[in-house]
């Protein structure tokens, strides 16, 4: 089991690096700077020694075979401590240019990876189907959108980084550690090699404790998303205290994973210190008397800068299994199929409609029982075709079909003959339009919703759109009229005002074909006079598909179908359902005996 984890973290975590493929030549200058910069540290645990001996020696530094006995040649380097501060001062400036130029160029490589990754991932949700998102919780994916991707910022930045950096720096530091510590180096850089078991033996566990945290991190998005739109109805049932509660256990469980992991992150620095020490110590014990002081010195500071990139590496591993967890989440996300897409072969469909057939289709949800079973209807062009019946009819998803947001598992819907499925998206969805009962606006001016479908449209058109659908006398009245900023969702507008305005867009686009669903249900009668009036004009010519729980608003439909369980129990206009005294009469005797 921890074989095939291990192999699935390696999988995903070669995914993440991918997205730095097209960066690879500022990796290359970073590559050139961290060898500079593994150069100048090593050089730096020289600095001790040359000082000393400076400070020793008044006049000259003297670096020879006689204080460093073991190398097996003969060597005696001598200059002027004039020299000292200038070469002190040049190990550390090149030191540090090299390490700024190297972290300028992986953090760019970094966030544009990470931006990368958001786009796609943005973009692929975008594409998913309408079945994907009842899987799901919009709190969730937008927790891995905004929360997961920054999560493996530090995998592809700090990672990268560190992998390539600290073991270069290592290698430039092992022959100072054996210049200057002779057989006490071996021993010192011996014991510390058994860092390695903790480090993988942490890592299992912070891999998994992560992808614990970030789950739950995700529910604290999801619920904070569904708590903030429901917030009135929280305050109306006065479930404000149930709220904070179940918000709290919430954020409870993620304090709890989350100081599993900084328990675990933070083990890991003491005991590679401790094991390092051990070490030096031990080195040192038995060799201290071999020493000069300068070397001695110098012996020590080359140890602790080895050891510092070796601590580093240790947190490659705990950013890694972040990353990986992280990564994983949005995988499943970008790796997910639409079950709704355009086959291979599809084709721009653009003839005028002549009619909309269902041809004995069979659909079901993923979570729910049989809707539709050999199912067929027929509706020509330019007929409004009205729809009711009780809740669980079938209404919404028959309409749901036509626009291909589901397809049914059996049968086909064609219109003039040609399967939905042979056309592609684009071209179907081109020529649909829909006003639903919640009414979808987004945070922007009057203008931009307007024209939300054809963002070149003219002024002209966009106010003539606005005027069909009797919405221009209150956007003039507005303070900056058609540049007015709704607001999220359009909450500044009356829910009269926000319907008007999905007509306009919807008169704006000119479809064919339109689904009206549930469109008044929710507006005052006031309202719901002045939007029939817009929705007339949005109906003509066109052929219409109407749901409507009011009956009042499909009086002038040019067929009603009654359904029930998914199929048509009485059919006809509105004078004849009422005489043939069925189900559509007693519906309408429900609603307007009082």
């Amino acid at each position: 089991m921890d074989n095939k984890l291990e192999k699935n973290s390696i999988v995903i975590y070669r995914r993440l690096l991918e997205y730095i493929r097209p960066h690879l030549w500022r990796f290359g200058i970073a590559v050139v700077c961290m060898v500079g910069y593994a150069i100048t540290v090593a050089l730096a645990s020289a600095i001790p020694y040359l000082t000393i001996s400076g400070l020793t020696n008044k006049r000259e530094v003297i670096l020879s075979s006689q204080v460093i006995s073991h190398l097996p040649f003969d060597f005696d380097i001598r200059f002027s401590v004039i020299w000292l501060p200038v070469l002190i001062f040049a190990i550390i400036g090149f030191k540090s240019f090299f390490d700024y130029v190297l972290n300028y160029q992986m953090t760019n490589v970094g966030i544009r990876a990470v931006r990368k990754v958001r786009e796609d991932l943005f973009a692929h949700l975008t594409q998913l189907s309408s079945d994907f998102y009842s899987r799901g919780r919009t709190g969730d994916f937008l927790s891995r959108i905004t929360n997961d991707v920054s999560a493996i910022q530090g995998g592809v930045t700090d990672v990268l980084t560190d992998l390539v950096k600290q073991p270069i720096t290592v290698l430039f530091l092992l022959p100072p550690v054996f210049l200057w510590g002779g057989p006490s180096g071996l021993i010192a850089v011996g014991v510390f090699s058994i860092v390695a078991l903790p480090i993988v033996i942490l890592g299992k566990s912070l891999r998994r404790t992560t992808k614990k945290m970030q789950e739950r991190t995700g529910e604290i998005t999801a619920f904070i998303g569904e708590s903030l739109m429901g917030m009135t109805i929280v305050k109306a049932f006065n479930q404000e205290n149930r709220m904070i509660a179940k918000f709290n256990s919430i954020n409870a469980s993620v304090f709890e994973h989350y100081k599993k992991t900084i328990r675990v992150t933070i083990l890991q620095r003491p005991m590679i210190e401790m094991i390092g020490a051990a070490g030096a110590a031990l080195a040192v014990g038995m060799s201290v008397d071999q020493f000069t002081p300068e070397r001695f010195t110098s012996f020590l500071v080359a140890l602790f800068l080895l050891y510092e990139p070796v601590k580093k590496i240790s947190k490659v591993n705990n950013t890694i299994q972040q990353s990986v967890a992280a990564g994983q989440r949005i995988f499943e996300i970008l790796d997910e199929v639409p079950s709704v897409r355009d086959l291979p072969n599809a084709i721009h469909f653009n003839e005028p409609v002549r009619e909309v057939v269902y041809d004995k289709i069979s659909f079901k949800y993923q979570t729910g029982g049989e809707i539709f079973s050999d199912f067929s209807l027929s509706v020509k062009a330019g007929e409004v075709l009205a729809i009711v019946g009780q809740s669980g009819s079938g209404k919404s998803t028959l309409v749901n079909l036509l626009p291909r947001f589901y397809d049914p598992s059996a049968g086909a819907v064609r219109v003039n003959g040609t399967n939905l499925k042979d056309m592609t998206l684009k071209s179907l969805r081109d020529m649909i339009a829909i006003v639903t009962q919640d009414t979808i606006l987004f945070n922007g001016t009057v203008r931009e919703n307007i024209a939300y479908a054809n963002p070149q449209a003219s002024m002209v058109e966009v106010e003539t759109a606005a005027q069909a659908a009797q919405a221009h006398t209150f956007i003039s009245a507005m303070p900056q009229g058609y540049d007015t900023n709704i607001g999220d969702r359009g909450m500044n507008l009356s829910g009269g005002q926000r319907q008007r305005l999905s007509i306009a867009r919807a008169l704006l686009k000119n479809p064919p074909i339109l689904i009206l669903d549930e469109a008044t249900s929710n507006l005052d009668t006031q309202s719901e006079s002045e939007v029939q009036i817009a929705l007339e004009n949005l109906m003509k010519g066109r052929t219409v598909f109407v749901i409507a729980h009011r009956l009042s608003t499909v009086k002038k439909a040019n067929r009603i179908i009654v359904m029930r369980h998914g199929k048509v129990i009485e059919e006809g206009t509105h004078d004849v359902l009422l005489a043939k005294n069925g189900i559509y009469k007693d519906l309408y005797d429900l609603q307007f005996s009082a």
